[in-house]
């Protein structure tokens, strides 16, 4: 030990060294070589502790060597386990009743049923528009009128039957009907028309469409312009029906038998329960094939990461057709006992008041309705209101706490998709995370979701020279994969319809030759305490409004439009607005002689006329020429990092009105109230 001592007075020079280790390791350890590093362990042991016995001083060193080199780890893995143990029990909680239920073997109607038994007198359903209430026991006797009339039709299980229609406790009671004789119901975006809605009604497959009063007209257009061809399908209406070829639902129900439907196939927990329509990240909307047991495991997940009970009341305002309204939020009502109170549409103004009037103590949400409601002028019912948690995604960081403070809720913030194995949850309320992934290497491998990086410009899988993927560490940006695995019902991935756009999703040899993963079409970040952070969409779409938009679907109205030389669609930044704004850059055909003016005015008139308001690009570049690949496509990065700006004189733009629903010039004015977040998108 003297030895040792001694020999330090030749190594004073290097005791500041040391100190410096001990301070910023993360900046020295990767610079220095074993050897030094065991070097410099002796020498600060030596110095810090010279006149202790040899035992005390090895185990001296070897507590400093530790906390160099895995300090900041464990005292990460410190302040998280809270987090990650509340975590593991979740999952475990999830798997465990999933397993339960797999083990049982019933559909989703027959669990149910053992809801609607225990409260059969409890309110279940509250239409905001009609003004009309349903306990358990009524709505099931709804839901049979739609088995029973379509079952005596002589519809079996797996024919299909698509549902365009707004939402409505009607929307509900269809789909969990036609359930329980085993149709499989299309959710078709009530938004939709021409090319985008025939391509999702036929992609279906249907034997019948069952549509609104209001929504009928735009069927009839699409019928009428041959676009639709319906032979052999039938439709029916919620109403009075405006074609002779359309039939009236309505009446046929009020005269149906509302007791239980006969057992005439089996419908078990692994049957296909719907189809719910995913942009995805390319071409038209595709149709996810949606099981009993995914339908369930979504909707109870949701109840027990974030504390939904059956004494709460669920506001639901977003639309039903998708996964996080008509799984997270009506979900909760079928397969939990809550009470469900549907509005046909957010409305910003009536949110707090019809939450105070039907005391609605949960919500769905997205991060758009959330900087509506903070953008609204201060109003008593907000205070009023017994609201004490909202579900959702996308509420942005720079919002978040103002808007718990002045709302004085809990935000319950989620990241998921329809077709995905796996999600990621918020379970304590950290600011701008969508969920969290362990930080340590153990459990690290044994969760479903990892991040992998990415090429920045063509958002390809980076490999190593072996093939395999290269995972994120703490600290990294990445693409969201998540496990495969055939023989967990948790980790199946369903897909599509369409098999080529399944494939599509499927990213193969990511950490062991021969596995498997969905690529969601995300970018994320993980921080160094694990938390994760919703970054971009990768891919051709971008997200606005809440809606996924897929840029070759809108590009495919531009090309054919006559003047148009090349046109290519991305998603831009706006100063003060979640997601990306739609801009289509268009190159016009040089022996083109119409005023400008009038060739975007006519741009407009066809986007609208083919697109839903939140796909209409919201801005329109004017191009003379753009740069193009090899392959002869627009290099859209460019643009994008252009965006809204006009930095060269030969490029126009364009913003969309909403109010005129047509495009006028980005001219300085509005680019003031653009920046100042003050522009009506």
């Amino acid at each position: 030990m003297s030895d040792v001592v001694a020999s330090t007075s030749s190594w004073r020079h290097q005791a500041p060294l040391a100190t410096d280790v001990l301070q910023k390791p993360a900046r020295l350890l990767p610079k220095m070589k074993l050897e030094e590093l065991v070097t410099v362990m002796l020498v600060t042991g030596a110095l810090l502790f010279q006149n202790l016995p040899i035992g005390f001083f090895l185990a001296a060193v070897l507590a400093i060597y530790i906390a160099v080199v895995h300090g900041d780890f464990i005292y990460r893995s410190y302040l998280t386990l809270n987090r990650d143990l509340t975590g593991l029990a979740l999952i475990l909680d999830v798997k465990f009743d999933l397993w339960r239920r797999l083990r049982q073997n019933k559909g989703i109607h027959e669990i149910f049923l053992e809801i609607v038994k225990k409260n059969a007198t409890k309110t279940a359903m509250i239409d905001i528009e009609t003004e009309k209430t349903q306990n358990f026991a009524e709505f099931n006797g709804h839901c049979n009128r739609y088995a029973n009339h379509f079952q005596n039709l002589g519809y079996r299980s797996g024919d299909v039957v698509a549902l365009y229609m707004e939402n409505s406790v009607e929307f509900v009671a269809a789909w969990m009907g036609l359930a329980k004789i085993g149709v499989v119901t299309a959710w078709i975006n009530s938004n939709l028309k021409r090319e985008q809605l025939v391509h999702c009604i036929t992609a279906s497959k249907t034997k019948a469409i069952v549509t609104s009063v209001t929504l009928q007209n735009v069927l009839a257009d699409a019928i009428d312009e041959k676009l639709l061809e319906v032979d052999g399908i039938q439709i029916y209406t919620i109403g009075k029906p405006n074609r002779p070829d359309f039939e009236d639902l309505k009446t046929k129900l009020d005269s149906t038998k509302t007791a239980e439907p006969k057992k005439l196939d089996k419908i078990d927990f692994k049957s296909i329960l719907c189809f719910i329509y995913t942009s995805g990240t390319t071409g038209m909307p595709k149709a996810a094939v949606m099981k009993h047991f995914r339908y369930y495991s979504i909707a109870v997940g949701a109840a027990k990461s974030f504390g939904i009970r059956s004494c709460d009341r669920m506001y639901v305002s977003m639309p039903i057709y998708h996964t996080a309204a008509g799984i997270l939020g009506v979900g909760q009502a079928l397969l939990g006992g809550s009470s469900c109170v549907i509005r046909k549409k957010f409305s910003a103004s009536n949110f707090w008041k019809d939450c105070v009037k039907y005391d609605c103590t949960v919500s769905q949400y997205i991060g758009e309705i959330c900087r509506y409601l903070l953008a609204q002028p201060v109003v008593e019912d907000e205070s009023k209101h017994r609201m004490r948690l909202l579900v959702g995604n996308g509420l942005r960081a720079e919002i978040w706490q103002p808007f718990v403070d002045r709302f004085r809720v809990r935000i319950g913030e989620l990241y998921g998709s329809t077709e995905g194995t796996s999600s990621l949850v918020n379970i304590d309320g950290h600011v701008g995370a969508c969920g969290f992934l362990p930080i340590s290497p153990l459990t690290k491998k044994m969760h479903p979701v990892r991040l992998i990086k990415v090429d920045d410009v063509t958002g390809e899988a980076i490999r190593t020279v072996d093939g395999l993927c290269i995972a994120c560490n703490p600290g990294e940006s990445g693409a969201m994969v998540s496990t495969i695995r055939k023989n967990n019902p948790l980790l199946q991935f369903e897909g599509y319809l369409n098999k080529k756009e399944t494939n599509k999703k499927i990213i193969r040899d990511v950490f062991a030759r021969g596995d498997s993963c969905f690529l969601t079409g995300d970018l994320l970040h993980w921080d160094r305490l694990g938390y994760v952070y919703f970054k971009d969409r990768t891919g051709d779409t971008f997200r606005w409004k809440g809606e996924n938009v897929s840029t070759t679907e809108v590009e495919a109205i531009l090309h054919p439009i006559s003047g148009v030389s090349d046109a290519t669609v991305y998603g831009v930044e706006v100063p003060n607005v979640e997601g990306r704004a739609g801009m289509a850059s268009v190159v016009r055909q040089t022996c083109e002689k119409e005023d400008e003016e009038e060739f975007v005015k006519r741009i407009g008139a066809r986007l609208a006329a083919s697109l839903t308001s939140y796909a209409i690009p919201q801005f329109i570049r004017i191009c003379e020429d753009v740069e193009k690949t090899g392959t002869f496509k627009l290099v859209k990065t460019n643009l994008q990092r252009l965006g809204i700006n006009n930095t060269t004189n030969s490029h126009s733009i364009y913003i969309f009105d909403s109010r005129s629903r047509n495009y006028t010039h980005f001219d300085t004015l509005i680019r003031n109230q653009v920046s100042m977040g003050e522009y009506p998108f």
